[in-house]
């Protein structure tokens, strides 16, 4: 009698966590799409973020104030121009098809700049959007975007100077932001402040590689790549980088 009882409550639990788990979701539709592009980008599946993108396109015809909207739209669009860049066999996807997403990511970003200003989020995604797009074009035709990365990042380390994310695209700008480009020793400084914060932050050493790896510093750069995968074994262009310096290419 005992165990038919308990199995009941056991049942009863579960169709309430069940329950409450579609509750939450029907609520907010935006925890699914942003569960979708998180595993999409883990999993490098396309599909599931060309869903995502299909999602936040159906939503906009019926809401088209919901900044929510236009920022998932932006960053699954992102995340399915990060997946082309990390699968080609180049440095980045030579297709256009990467290129084609990066400019409807843009698109989307400037919407939720639109409609709201006061949530850090959508500078970050917008200079990280910006960042992939002047890596894929050569000069002149990267100066179109730099005014906008720059009111990018300075609006984000406005609203949020302390934030990890902030703190990230912060150094980028030290290592990337100015010409000629400072010795590799001021950004790297950068990026160790960062990991004094945060010790696992697997990006930092990352980006520690890829500015060792422009000096020409490979056993450096192989050591940081390692470090950043060995924190976050889906860090797929830690991945990457390391591939290219096996292969000598990056040599």
């Amino acid at each position: 009698m005992k165990t038919i009882f308990t199995r009941n409550i056991l049942f009863l639990s579960m169709l309430m966590i069940l329950t409450t788990s579609a509750l939450v979701h029907a609520k907010d539709p935006f925890q699914g799409i942003a569960a979708d592009i998180d595993k999409g980008m883990q999993d490098l599946d396309i599909p599931l973020l060309e869903k995502a993108v299909k999602q936040c396109e159906e939503m906009a015809k019926k809401d088209s104030k919901d900044y929510r909207i236009s920022y998932y739209g932006a960053k699954a669009h992102f995340a399915i121009a990060d997946c082309l860049d990390i699968k080609s066999g180049e440095e980045f996807d030579l297709s256009g098809t990467s290129d084609e997403h990066l400019d409807q990511a843009l698109d989307l970003i400037k919407v939720a700049q639109g409609l709201k200003e006061n949530t850090v989020d959508i500078p970050v995604l917008a200079f990280t959007i910006l960042r992939r797009k002047m890596l894929h074009v050569s000069f002149p035709g990267l100066m179109v975007y730099i005014g906008d990365r720059t009111l990018a990042y300075d609006k984000a380390k406005a609203l949020a100077p302390d934030n990890v994310d902030v703190l990230i695209i912060c150094a980028l700008q030290v290592a990337e932001g100015m010409f000629p480009p400072p010795p590799p020793e001021e950004p790297i400084a950068e990026f160790k402040k960062i990991l004094e914060k945060d010790p696992k932050l697997a990006e930092a050493y990352y980006q520690i590689g890829c500015v060792w790896d422009k000096a020409k510093k490979t056993g450096d750069a192989r050591i940081n790549y390692q470090k950043a995968l060995e924190l976050s074994p889906n860090h797929h262009w830690a991945k990457k980088k390391l591939q290219v310096l096996a292969s000598g290419a990056g040599s």
